[in-house]
């Protein structure tokens, strides 16, 4: 098929499922036709939409036009409206996130709004607090931010009751009671007390993740009751507990504590990269962990590194190498890096590992997966790109210099092909490595 369109009819004809309500336009004015007739009939479908998806539908012109960073520039969505619904409002909560970020939460009469249940959404900040003004027991309207996350539109200020309060942010953290700090840079309250329940929990939580620390079975309801029960104020308390101090807990028997105080002696395996991550440096995720810790192999060489000295590394600006500095000035972070080091976690890299990397096959090559390998698995995939001295990305780029291409690859291949870069198969992954 050379056209989007025909494409379709052939695969229906090959008794494929296709969208039985796609439609040909000639003109800008069929499309708009066909948005505005399936405004209203949308309602009647047997799934959920919220627009309709508009391509060119010319082969030939999707490959000329090819791609930006992230989308196909021969397709645009045309979003319909969010449903609104009106409801009251009952409460304000305040959560604490494990980064001290505090957010008010409405709590809501419970009402249906796109298909769900919605008892509760975002108010997102104090500014936008402060914008609505918000009272106890408006009538408040809601939609679901693209279609997925509740969020306050706006207050029907004429349904105020009478002598109504008005909603504004706490000044003290709702889960320590220690003093809340707003930047004046940032829309965002924080509590910037690190022995906040609220805070610890979330940073265990964080550290116990699979691609931090994987400590399996330290779920959210352990992590809970550790800290309720002050056997946990910190990661590296983790390191200290014992079958015994496990025992107490609601529903924690012999076999799982003992499966649990393994799987944190286990943890401390991790490579210096994983440990890093897991210390949640704000903007620090998986990929800027492993970065940072190729060039600084060791906790001692980034906590003395100044913010210009990380912020030359490659990928790495400058709003990101001002966290990682200002992270290591703080002094309970040092006691936490001094106690991590005395449990015995790895806080340097791998020399080995780190010298056959910079001399690896893949040396400065960056990656991208897409697809179902016929071996391996995404995780052994990085594995094996990255010890060989490869970067594996999320996303296509001109950056990239190879995409490793499974079955139902999908539109990174298509983006891939679009700028040119070199397309590999598991095989030629493994030649290249030198493992064939």
């Amino acid at each position: 098929p050379t056209t989007q369109w025909s494409a379709l009819e052939l695969l229906q004809t090959l008794g494929f499922r296709v969208n039985p309500n796609r439609q040909l336009c000639k003109s800008a004015e069929d499309v708009q036709n066909y948005y505005d007739d399936w405004a209203t009939k949308r309602a009647r479908l047997s799934y959920l939409t919220d627009g309709v998806v508009v391509k060119l539908n010319d082969f030939a012109l999707q490959q000329q036009l090819g791609f930006t960073q992230k989308f196909p520039r021969w397709a645009i969505a045309l979003k319909y409206p969010a449903e609104e619904v009106p409801t009251i409002l009952e409460a304000v909560s305040f959560q604490v996130g494990r980064t001290g970020a505090v957010t008010p939460v409405a709590e809501l009469h419970p009402v249906q709004l796109a298909g769900t249940t919605v008892a509760r959404a975002t108010l997102h900040n104090a500014d936008r607090l402060a914008e609505l003004d918000i009272h106890q027991g408006d009538t408040v309207v809601v939609r679901k931010a693209g279609e997925i996350i509740p969020e306050v539109l706006r207050v029907l200020a004429e349904l105020r009751p009478e002598n109504a309060i008005q909603v504004t942010m706490p000044t003290h953290c709702p889960q320590c009671d220690s003093p809340l700090v707003k930047p004046d840079d940032e829309a965002v309250t924080r509590c910037i007390n690190s022995s906040c329940p609220a805070i610890v929990q979330g940073a265990i939580i964080h550290w116990a993740r699979r691609d931090a620390l994987d400590i399996e079975g330290l779920g959210e309801k352990w992590v809970k009751q550790l800290v309720e029960q002050g056997l946990v104020q910190s990661v590296a308390d983790l390191y200290t507990l014992t079958v015994e101090n496990l025992l107490p807990l609601d529903r924690m028997g012999q076999k799982s504590a003992q499966n649990l105080v393994d799987a944190i002696a286990a943890s401390k395996t991790r490579p210096w990269a994983s440990v890093l991550y897991a210390m949640g440096i704000r903007h620090v995720g998986t990929v800027n962990a492993k970065t940072l810790a190729q060039h600084f192999p060791t906790a001692e060489a980034l906590a003395a590194a100044s913010p210009e000295d990380i912020a030359t590394v490659h990928s790495i600006g400058p709003e990101i190498a001002q966290a990682v500095a200002q992270w290591f000035e703080v002094p309970a972070n040092q006691t936490l890096i001094d106690r991590l080091r005395q449990a015995g976690l790895q806080l340097a890299a791998d020399e080995d590992q780190t010298q056959a990397a910079a001399a690896g096959a893949l040396a400065g090559k960056t990656f991208v997966l897409t697809g179902t390998l016929p071996t391996l698995t995404r995780p052994e995939a990085t594995e094996l790109i990255e010890a060989a001295g490869g970067k594996v990305t999320s996303s296509v780029s001109k950056a990239t210099d190879y995409l490793v291409a499974g079955e139902k690859a999908g539109s990174k291949l298509t983006k891939a092909e679009g700028l040119g870069i070199a397309i590999l198969s598991e095989g030629d992954l493994l030649t290249l490595i030198g493992q064939d």
